[in-house]
């Protein structure tokens, strides 16, 4: 999906917008939604094709990370084994959340200390 000129302005307005750069190189993005009393959603998590699997998803997504707080993000399931190496867990599958036949899933990763 290409998103216009007006979700783009939506975005701009609330939300966050990282651009990932390898050797000064547009790598990605990443788009975080605050949602309030430290919750962020990732709305955007993108590394172009050239950049995967190289580690530059994980490093992005660890300084992501540092932000503190709880993550949440739901995503499909090509990148749910990504998301798992970095510490996120699996809330809830969302039946066709994407169109028919494609679900969605809500994952969080939390960077409080339970003891």
């Amino acid at each position: 999906m290409i998103w216009g000129r007006e979700t783009w302005e939506e975005v701009f307005n609330t939300c966050d917008v990282y651009h990932i750069e390898v050797d000064g190189k547009c790598a990605g993005d990443a788009i975080l939604e605050d949602k309030g009393r430290g919750a962020k959603t990732i709305v955007d998590f993108s590394i172009l094709p050239g950049y995967q699997g190289r580690g530059v998803g994980k490093e992005a997504l660890e300084e992501v990370k540092k932000k503190g707080g709880r993550l949440t993000a739901i995503t499909r399931k090509e990148t749910l084994g990504f998301f798992f190496k970095c510490g996120f867990v699996l809330r809830k599958t969302i039946r066709d959340y994407y169109f028919p036949g494609v679900d969605g899933y809500y994952i969080t990763f939390s960077s409080a200390v339970t003891l």
